[in-house]
């Protein structure tokens, strides 16, 4: 069972290549091709920078994935590409509803872009309730060209 924490600086390098290599796994055929060129290690560092979240990690020797929360937002969460299937998305996710619960969030959101099979099936098993989709601009660094925009699907679970 991996060791849960608070992100810590060290960890961003980490945290940079695990969520880039993720999301283009699970994200680069199902959005916009021109948002693409805003995908690179440079624009992943960028968000990181600039974001309000809350990272937490999972350790056992090497970091192993993250979940990132903003109040009642589950906002993403990736595991390293060796560590899938293992129990880690599970053991995030379980931690991450447990720290919403804790801080009195009783319905807990999250958002999936259409089309990623394995997260909804997996949110689905943890108990998650697909409600409404809609289209969901893409995050762009401050220079945009144009916006893009993807279906996305939102979930709610309610946390006891």
């Amino acid at each position: 069972m991996p060791s849960l924490r608070s992100a810590r600086p060290e960890d961003y390098s980490a945290i940079v290549d695990i969520w880039h290599t993720g999301w283009h796994g699970a994200h680069a055929n199902l959005v916009p091709k021109g948002i693409l060129e805003f995908r690179t290690i440079a624009h992943f560092w960028l968000w990181l920078e600039r974001s309000t979240d809350q990272f937490y990690v999972a350790l056992d020797g090497d970091l192993l994935g993250f979940v990132a929360l903003n109040g009642s937002e589950l906002v993403k969460m990736y595991v390293a590409a060796d560590a899938q299937g293992t129990g880690v998305a599970k053991t995030l996710l379980t931690y991450a509803e447990e720290r919403m619960a804790k801080s009195g969030v009783r319905n807990a959101v999250l958002f999936c872009t259409a089309g990623n099979v394995r997260a909804q099936t997996f949110y689905g098993r943890q108990g998650w309730r697909s409600g409404d989709t809609f289209p969901d601009k893409l995050w762009l660094p401050d220079v945009k060209f144009e916006e893009f925009v993807v279906d996305t699907h939102r979930y709610e679970k309610f946390l006891i």
